[in-house]
């Protein structure tokens, strides 16, 4: 019997590594010429090191470039997913990725995404830096163990054997006649000592399982450009149990329930309410209560509430200089917010 088990997890595992070998090798690669180009960001890595070699993947979408390079200006676990298999992701590289689908207000201002901010792949250090912002042509994230990034608790992460790594990943968009886009998910990695055990670490993780990974991504972007991406099962169940379609309440699932932007909309738009809040249609909203919080007898804090801790206090402006000075001093500034008299 344990012998029929592992002849049968023998073939079940070389049927997956082929098929992962096909994938990753044999499709979704870009064209020869595409491979041997000599791209923007290559020169980040060429700068520390002598090794340094491509990986490049290429999908034409029926799409303009800005609609593609938008999807991109989102990437992260901190924004809307690595838009690859978030199953995947999180179920084997135990990364927290969480797939939205939706083009997001907060994510496409001029300043949402800027050269230094991380390129988060958890939420404990384990990053990418966004080094070239080009708006509407290319996006470069970048770490080497040479340059580590800028940001406090980050880390520049490097595989078991390795002194220094470098990678480069970069997300070019070239437009086409016709309306149409080519995607070039391009990666360029360098590493030391260059050795053996390193090289081949790197073929597994950026050749096989890294190709499946971005053949995938394309595909999945391919399909949220062109308005093809299919709801994912696990919204499908939530919005079945607890939106009332798996049960005739005949209580609408949402606002609108019916219509494209509720059936074909499989994520929130997370800003949009701010036109004109839900809550209005009851009271407006409230953003300044000089009553909170109660003072004076009978209210549970009478003892202890500072009665003055409001009176010539503003929000204050956020500052990195002093969030760096409390994370070292653990201290918080007296009078915090108050106006200067």
């Amino acid at each position: 019997m344990n012998k029929k088990l592992l002849t049968a997890g023998g073939i079940i595992s070389a049927l997956g590594l082929g098929g992962m070998v096909v994938f990753s090798q044999l499709t979704g690669k870009a064209t020869k010429e595409e491979q041997e180009w000599r791209y923007p960001a290559d020169d980040l890595i060429d700068a520390n090191y002598d090794n340094a070699y491509s990986s490049t993947y290429a999908i034409t979408i029926d799409a303009p470039a800005y609609a593609v390079y938008r999807i991109f200006k989102q990437i992260g676990c901190d924004k809307s997913g690595s838009f690859s298999s978030e199953f995947l992701e999180r179920t084997f590289a135990r990364l927290p990725f969480f797939n939205s689908y939706e083009i997001q207000e907060e994510f496409q201002q001029p300043d949402s995404l800027m050269p230094g901010d991380v390129a988060p792949f958890d939420y404990h250090g384990m990053t990418m830096e966004w080094a070239d912002v080009v708006p509407g042509k290319y996006l470069v994230q970048w770490v080497d163990t040479k340059n580590p990034p800028a940001a406090p608790g980050s880390y520049a992460f490097r595989f078991p054997s390795m002194k220094h790594y470098g990678v480069a990943w970069c997300f070019y968009v070239v437009p086409l006649k016709g309306g149409k886009t080519r995607l070039i998910n391009h990666w360029r990695i360098g590493f030391e000592p260059n050795r053996p055990l390193p090289k081949l670490i790197n073929w597994l993780n950026i050749e096989l399982i890294g190709g499946c990974m971005t053949h995938m991504q394309n595909i999945y972007v391919k399909r949220v450009a062109e308005f093809r991406k299919k709801e994912q099962w696990t919204g499908k169940f939530m919005r079945g149990v607890l939106g009332g379609r798996f049960f005739n309440t005949g209580t609408p699932a949402g606002r609108w329930d019916g219509t494209p932007l509720f059936e074909r909309t499989y994520t929130q738009w997370m800003r949009f309410g701010r036109q004109n809040p839900a809550v209005a249609e009851i009271r407006e909203p409230v953003t300044d209560n000089p009553n909170w919080p109660p003072t004076g007898p009978g209210t549970p804090w009478a003892e202890e509430v500072d009665e003055n801790y409001f009176e010539g206090w503003e929000e204050p402006e956020f500052s990195w200089d002093e969030q760096m000075r409390q994370k070292r001093e653990q201290t918080y500034l007296p009078n915090w917010g108050k106006k200067e008299s």
